[in-house]
């Protein structure tokens, strides 16, 4: 395996020794990536993969990124990308955390990367990864703003009872996520009350969401939205991904769903219909107290028999949609991947960077 060269260079991205900062981070400080760290640096060059080109461009227009999970004292401990490899950062003081970190497989050691962060804004921030990753919650949270979605049901002892209601439902795992754990079920079905969701051999509690009828000739047809705040926080739908199988209502891309470009498939009043609808969540979680540094949100809808959208999920984690279209056509979707990548990012940067108003 070919390991791209870690750099120690003098000037823009030098090395000080342990803990301590480049010259430039030690005045303005950086955006921190939180990611789970592996020993050594990353095995790709930050121009194999879409977040490292992202930094690349974000370093050349100045903003600072490290990447990395090792916090202490409100300073973060990684890489930096640089032209073909990594350079090592030590004691960057974080303006503000972009946070990828898989905390629920991780959770105690996201707990003391919060407490060694404390102070420092989180983009998502942590109090809305939380409610979106509660499922039961959010979708609470959003019918008390108005919003419709399919029922839900989540006392074990009325499945039976809403299933003689609706008659089809989907059985979910409370904190799922990525499609894990998910089923259709029907009346005489048997659904237990708990099963393993987001994190394997980690029971989670299942519930019911009435099932949606699809379009004639599909078993499911979904889209995810990926909905982002430009640098000046307006929100911006950077994705249309549709996913659409004649025979899994699941309709997951890893149980072979086919993957499209909604824009490509959908009636210009379908189009509208979804936009309005996603845009509307995105400006209702904008008024949550935790919202400031809110940068991206997923916004799952599923169509009906008439190509109506019917909210059904909103994620916080937002990932691995746009990265598939990006990879059946790169030419047409891989700079839009990175942009996306760079985007929250650059939003961070604009709040809490060393020329922000704040």
């Amino acid at each position: 395996m070919n390991v791209p060269p870690v750099h120690h260079a003098l000037g823009g991205s030098a090395f000080f020794g342990n803990g301590g900062d480049d010259l430039a981070a030690s005045v303005n400080g950086c955006v921190g990536v939180l990611v789970a760290g592996r020993p050594g640096a990353p095995t790709l060059t930050p121009e194999q993969r879409p977040i490292g080109r992202a930094a690349l461009w974000l370093a050349a227009d100045g903003i600072d990124v490290v990447f990395g999970d090792e916090v202490r004292g409100g300073r973060v401990w990684g890489f930096r990308a640089v032209p073909g490899g990594w350079s090592l950062a030590e004691g960057v003081r974080l303006l503000a955390v972009h946070d990828r970190f898989a905390s629920q497989t991780y959770p105690r050691r996201f707990e003391r990367i919060l407490e060694q962060a404390r102070g420092v804004p989180f983009g998502n921030p942590p109090a809305l990864t939380e409610l979106c990753r509660d499922k039961v919650e959010m979708q609470r949270w959003l019918a008390d703003r108005g919003f419709p979605m399919p029922a839900i049901e989540t006392d074990p002892s009325l499945f039976d009872a809403a299933l003689e209601r609706w008659g089809v439902a989907f059985a979910k795992p409370r904190y799922g996520a990525l499609g894990k754990g998910v089923r259709q079920v029907r009346l005489g079905d048997v659904v237990p009350s708990h099963t393993s969701g987001a994190v394997d051999g980690v029971e989670e509690p299942v519930f019911l969401q009435q099932a949606v009828t699809p379009p004639t000739g599909w078993a499911g047809v979904s889209l995810r939205l990926l909905t982002q705040r430009a640098s000046s926080g307006e929100w911006l739908i950077v994705s249309w991904v549709m996913r659409r199988s004649r025979k899994d209502p699941v309709v997951n891309i890893a149980r072979g769903a086919e993957l499209c470009d909604a824009r490509h498939r959908l009636s210009a009043v379908s189009l509208r219909r979804v936009e309005e609808r996603t845009l509307a969540v995105a400006q209702a979680l904008s008024t949550h107290p935790a919202s400031e540094s809110l940068v991206e949100l997923g916004i799952d809808l599923v169509l009906d028999a008439e190509e109506s959208p019917h909210l059904v999920e909103v994620n916080s984690r937002p990932r691995g949609r746009l990265e598939a279209l990006a990879a059946s056509a790169p030419d047409q979707y891989a700079g839009a991947h990175t942009q996306a990548c760079a985007r929250p990012i650059r939003r961070l940067w604009a709040l809490y960077g060393p020329t922000s108003s704040r």
